[in-house]
């Protein structure tokens, strides 16, 4: 994002005092005279917006120096201890939708379900959570009317002040909405308690909802009036929001329906000027401070917000593999997380509904073969599948294979009676000579003369160039190698006119089809691209007769799909290997303009925690739940989603009859993919940890299985459950 001012703060030291059981008591008298303490501080009036701003920044930094340094907790990594990356491993990494290749720590323990009370990362979250909430009371305590009749405050920015403690209230409401939804029944500190070592109490989950119920329309008219606030700030839409969501789960958390007062807020949200953008993915980009539908996001900024967690986890941590770290906006990816084919398959193939252009043509089967045995396929002479072909019949061939660096081969002819090494390692052939050596890896191309007994290996890279490419004759789009169908892939969009395949950004080697018959020929002629729109290209060199496959994806096609295939297998043998599983290509640190953020490791994109589409969908599923079946207007509200998906068509519109709750369900994970709402929709739905619905590696089985219900809920973590005598465990000897 761009920061505007009220996020440039230099992020002051720590001097908010933080409730005892889950944190060391902090010192309220400096040892240091770098050091403020709460009574310097607001002793100044410019310093109270100046700690709101704090107050915002606790979601999206760990410290008072980015990346790491000055930790505002002590004893928890802040690379992975931030409020963002921590809330997104509980609610993602436990459900469908994510799966992580590292092996840190018991990280893999989410998807497996199978975690416990002494888990690190829990007690990451937990921590940041209370946090989160202690320096929202502090800053409530500092800001009562007694406090600012001491300080003489006058009564224009006293006024200013109670829209702040209105702010600080949401804040406060947030984290603890998240301490609700995770763990249920947790301590609970308000501004009213006093400041000191005690233990606090235990609120149960009936109670907490029943407080935030109340805490968030008591400051419901004191925010600003919806899309009036400074960016990234809270207003009314933000509260109502919450609201929604509290009233969504009222029944896993307090054991009651609230379907009407979702219903009633969600649309409150939906009538509060917030509109869709044009373009889906602009959500997610580097410039999505200008987004016209984001209620509420965690900013990031490559500057100001320097952290290895947030949204610089999430641009870096799903790159890896074949995908290109450049087109992200970043330095290079951590190849870690991808997704699961149970998620891949909520979505409609790509170009569904589509035409094919033009067609792979397996072209002539019965060339005569060269065979090219070597370490890269157990030395087997007669394996027809990696061999060269000629074409012409004259003791010429060519191919393509890819070879791993140092891979050794040789050239045979009818088993090994009759092979070809190269002593020399000079281009020229000799009767059983010495193994040639593939130094570098990569798809070479083959071409040997066996009159001559020469040959040539030369490493490709190709792409798509010609006047129907986005930079024209000038310069080529790069394909991808896919090495599950061995073929070189695309997908992009293009306008009518011509292109050639040329390998290495060079003439030396191209590609054309002289007959448009799906055959290409060196040199051959141009390619014809018949008007303007999205295609998946296919190069297939592994065949004698090199051919190609254009298809053109059908407007009507759902833009969201978010998925990079290329070299990934669909279903994921070893979670650790980061090519098991699709990446997900959802956020990028790219502005929608094609510009690059900030700064290529810390990235500008921001998190929209909050956005109008899912107003939309809460609505429509809270009028279901309490009907029975959808209205009008529920049918209405997931449309205007849908049409933006299918580029303002309403060929992916749903009807009355169609629209349930398990397509709302599957319209969430495509809409709202990686945003942190899934396993909070999957246990309202019952199907969190039952065998009704289970996806791959759920439970630690590759197929899935079903797990304990008690594990709807996260355990307290056993430091604070030991620190506190007040607090009782979720679930204790069923679960934790």
């Amino acid at each position: 994002m761009k920061f505007n001012s009220f996020f440039k703060i230099a992020f002051m030291t720590s001097f908010l005092v933080v409730f005892s059981s889950c944190f060391k008591d902090l010192d309220t008298v400096p040892t240091d005279k770098d050091e403020l303490t709460s009574a310097a501080v607001y002793d100044d009036p410019a310093n109270y917006k100046k700690v709101l701003a704090r107050l915002y920044a606790g979601l999206a930094v760990t410290g008072q120096q980015g990346p790491a340094g000055q930790a505002d907790i002590s004893g928890i990594d802040e690379g992975f201890g931030q409020y963002l990356r921590m809330y997104w491993y509980l609610q993602e990494l436990s459900t469908d939708e994510a799966v992580i290749g590292w092996n840190d720590a018991t990280i893999k323990d989410f998807h497996e379900q199978d975690w416990n009370a002494d888990d690190g990362f829990i007690y990451a979250c937990y921590s940041r959570i209370f946090y989160q909430v202690s320096i929202c009371n502090e800053f409530l305590r500092e800001t009562t009317d007694a406090k600012l009749s001491d300080r003489g405050v006058d009564d224009a920015l006293r006024a200013e002040i109670q829209g702040y403690r209105a702010e600080a209230r949401f804040l406060r409401a947030l984290s603890y909405y998240h301490a609700l939804d995770l763990f249920r029944n947790v301590p609970f500190v308000t501004e009213e308690d006093a400041v000191g070592a005690f233990f606090p109490e235990q609120i149960t989950g009936d109670n907490l909802y029943a407080w935030l119920e109340t805490e968030l329309k008591a400051i419901e008219s004191a925010l600003p009036a919806p899309r009036s606030n400074e960016y990234a700030r809270a207003d009314q839409a933000a509260a109502w929001m919450l609201l929604a969501k509290l009233y969504l789960n009222a029944e896993v958390y307090a054991g009651k329906q609230a379907w009407s007062e979702a219903a009633e807020y969600s649309k409150k949200v939906m009538d509060a000027g917030y509109e869709l953008e044009a373009n889906y993915f602009d959500n997610f980009k580097a410039d999505n401070d200008q987004s016209s539908e984001i209620i509420f996001p965690i900013t990031s900024d490559g500057t100001y917000t320097r952290t290895y967690g947030g949204m610089t986890f999430l641009v870096h941590a799903p790159v890896g593999g074949s995908m290109n770290p450049a087109e992200f906006g970043i330095d290079g990816g951590w190849g870690g997380l991808r997704t699961t084919s149970a998620i891949v398959n909520k979505y409609p193939t790509p170009g569904s509904g589509g035409s094919v252009i033009v067609a792979k043509n397996d072209g002539n089967q019965n060339y005569a073969l060269l065979n090219v045995p070597g370490g890269y396929q157990s030395w087997d002479p007669a394996n027809n599948a990696t061999a060269l072909a000629s074409v012409a019949g004259d003791e010429t061939y060519e191919g393509y294979f890819w070879l791993e660096a140092n891979t050794e081969f040789k050239f045979a002819k009818g088993g090994w009676d009759n092979n070809w090494g190269d002593d020399g390692a000079d281009g020229t052939l000799e009767p059983g000579s010495a193994n040639i050596v593939a130094t570098e890896a990569g798809f070479y191309r083959f071409t040997v003369d066996l009159n001559a007994l020469t040959y040539t290996m030369t490493k490709t890279e190709w792409g798509l160039i010609g006047s129907a490419t986005p930079n024209g004759w000038d310069s080529d789009i790069n394909l991808t190698y896919d090495a599950g169908e061995n073929a070189w892939t695309i997908t992009t969009d293009l306008v009518a006119g011509e292109a050639k395949f040329r390998a290495n950004d060079d003439w030396g080697i191209n590609l054309g089809d002289d007959s448009a018959n799906g055959i290409l020929e060196y040199n051959g002629a141009n390619i014809t691209i018949p008007d303007n729109g999205t295609y998946l290209i296919k190069l297939y060199l592994d065949r004698p007769d090199h051919s190609y496959y254009i298809e053109k994806f059908a407007s009507e096609s759902d833009t969201r799909y978010p998925f990079y295939s290329a070299g990934q297998n669909l279903e994921i043998a070893d979670i650790s290997q980061f090519t098991e599983g699709y990446a997900v290509a959802k956020y990028r640190n790219v502005t929608s303009g094609g510009q690059v953020g900030s700064d290529l490791t810390f990235v500008d994109t921001d998190f929209p925690m909050f956005r109008l589409t899912d107003a939309h969908l809460m609505y429509a599923e809270a009028v279901i739940r309490r009907d029975g079946s959808a209205d009008q207007s529920a049918v209405d509200a997931v449309n205007a989603v849908r049409q933006r998906a299918y580029n303002g068509s309403t060929v992916g519109n749903i009807t009355a009859s169609g629209l349930t709750l398990d397509f709302l369900l599957d319209e969430r994970v495509r809409e709202l993919l990686w945003e942190g709402h899934r396993r909070t929709d999957l246990v309202r739905y019952g199907q969190f940890t039952d065998g009704s619905y289970v996806w791959p590696w759920k439970g630690g089985v590759p197929a899935g299985t079903a797990v304990a219900g008690c594990r709807d809920v996260y355990p307290i973590p056993a430091q604070d459950l030991n620190a506190n005598r007040n607090l009782t465990q979720n679930f204790p000897g069923e679960c934790y």
